[in-house]
């Protein structure tokens, strides 16, 4: 038989195959074989007819003679390990993709399948990561189909994973927020017993316990949160935030002041210790704070509002109105019309509340100087001396307490009219 007759036998194959005549096809590639022993596609060919007519052993048979006769053929390996899932061969199989990845890291097909035996042993998260790459390269090719299965595929695995750390810590925070501290706390403590030395999750119990009232265990998760990670700057920041959010605003600023020493120009470490002299009432140092603060960064207009409530709780109402004009300045030009419009309602508040006050000083001034001349003045029995000495003319009587005036100035009205009258009656007695 002349030995070109096996490419014939080979395309008659491929040719009942595609028609559906599996059984021809079968006994055309062994045509084929018969006359070339070495044609490592034909035994590729007949296997996969075998395994479609649920042969799997012929098929993996004839896969392992191609692979012999042609180690690069990364669809036989490909194929094999098909057909080793199908017999639940997961290890085989797995070796058969690995061959394939070798010869070609980005196939498709081969992830999807390494996706698909890491599922059958339950390795949801593996499974899910190689199914997303897979997606990712299918998407590549532009074959909508497989990378859309992919999808699918990793989608439903997600639904079987327990939630992760990172999600449960994610979701911790709103209900902080929202106040919900006793589920917090049990969901921080699943977390803690899981991850025993999880820094952010000890941040986070220890803020809860401090809203719950515990603040020796508050500090407690602190300080080992400090402890585990001594040279972190946030956890160390985020301590010092926690401290002074439970109420232990001098705790806060000896843990702000030990930054400072080390980061004298952290601009958060100043404005944070000024919030907390601002729990202690003690507003000039805040307003010193808030002031560095703005000296290492001066175009911050939250800055210059919170140095603002500090000075006018302080009572330095016009060095408030004018910190909230700076603020505003910054936020028009950064057209943040809703931040400007906040602080020039702010200054309004303010400017009415000074005036307010100038007026009432003014009034006060008044009254002040009113109840000093009242009280200069003399009384009405002395005035009644002065005017009978005088024949009851109180021009005379004026006269003669401007002579003393002028005569002994910057005394009390009231020594001027003893004066007069006490030189009136020594004149009399002498007479």
């Amino acid at each position: 038989m002349p030995t070109d007759f096996h490419e014939d036998f080979f395309q008659q194959g491929l040719a009942k195959a595609k028609s559906g005549d599996r059984y021809g096809a079968i006994q055309a590639f062994s045509l084929a074989i018969d006359v070339n022993p070495q044609l490592a596609e034909a035994y590729y060919q007949r296997g996969l007819i075998l395994f479609d007519l649920g042969d799997r052993q012929g098929a993996i048979a004839d896969y392992n003679q191609a692979v012999m006769l042609d180690p690069d053929a990364i669809d036989v390996y490909v194929a094999r390990s098909m057909t080793r899932i199908a017999i639940a061969d997961i290890l085989g199989a797995q070796t058969d993709i690995a061959q394939a990845l070798e010869i070609n890291p980005k196939s498709a097909i081969a992830h999807q399948l390494l996706g698909l035996t890491y599922k059958q042993q339950q390795q949801w998260e593996k499974a899910i990561a190689t199914y997303k790459q897979a997606a990712h390269l299918f998407l590549e090719l532009r074959d909508e189909e497989n990378c859309r299965r992919c999808i699918e595929s990793y989608k439903s695995l997600e639904t079987l994973l327990p939630p992760s750390v990172t999600n449960i810590l994610a979701d911790i925070q709103p209900k902080i927020d929202q106040g919900e501290h006793t589920q917090a706390l049990i969901a921080l403590n699943w977390v803690l017993q899981i991850e025993p030395q999880n820094v952010k999750a000890l941040c986070l119990r220890g803020l809860v316990l401090g809203k719950l009232g515990d603040a020796q265990l508050a500090i407690q998760d602190l300080n080992q949160a400090t402890f585990l990670e001594p040279h972190n700057l946030e956890v160390r920041l985020g301590r010092g935030r926690i401290r002074l959010e439970i109420g232990d605003a001098r705790g806060a600023i000896a843990d702000f002041n030990e930054l400072i020493r080390e980061y004298p120009n952290m601009v958060d470490v100043y404005s944070d210790r000024a919030k907390a002299y601002t729990k202690l009432k003690d507003y000039r140092a805040a307003i010193e704070d808030f002031s560095r603060s703005l000296s290492l960064d001066l175009h911050n207009p939250q800055l210059y509002c919170d140095r603002a409530d500090a000075r006018y709780d302080f009572g330095d109402i016009k060095g408030a109105i004018d910190d909230y004009q700076q603020a505003a300045n910054i936020w028009f030009t950064r057209s943040l019309m809703e931040r400007y419009r906040y602080a020039l309602a702010r200054i309004s508040l303010w400017q009415s509340e000074l005036e307010k006050q100038t007026k009432e000083a003014k009034s006060q001034q008044v009254i002040a100087s009113t109840t000093v001349n009242l009280m200069q003045m003399p009384s009405l029995e002395l005035q009644q001396r002065l005017l009978l000495l005088v024949g009851g003319n109180m021009a005379i009587a004026q006269r003669l307490i401007d002579i003393a005036k002028q005569e002994h100035p910057h005394m009390p009205e009231i020594w001027y009219w003893q004066k007069v009258i006490f030189d009136l009656e020594s004149d009399r007695g002498d007479r």
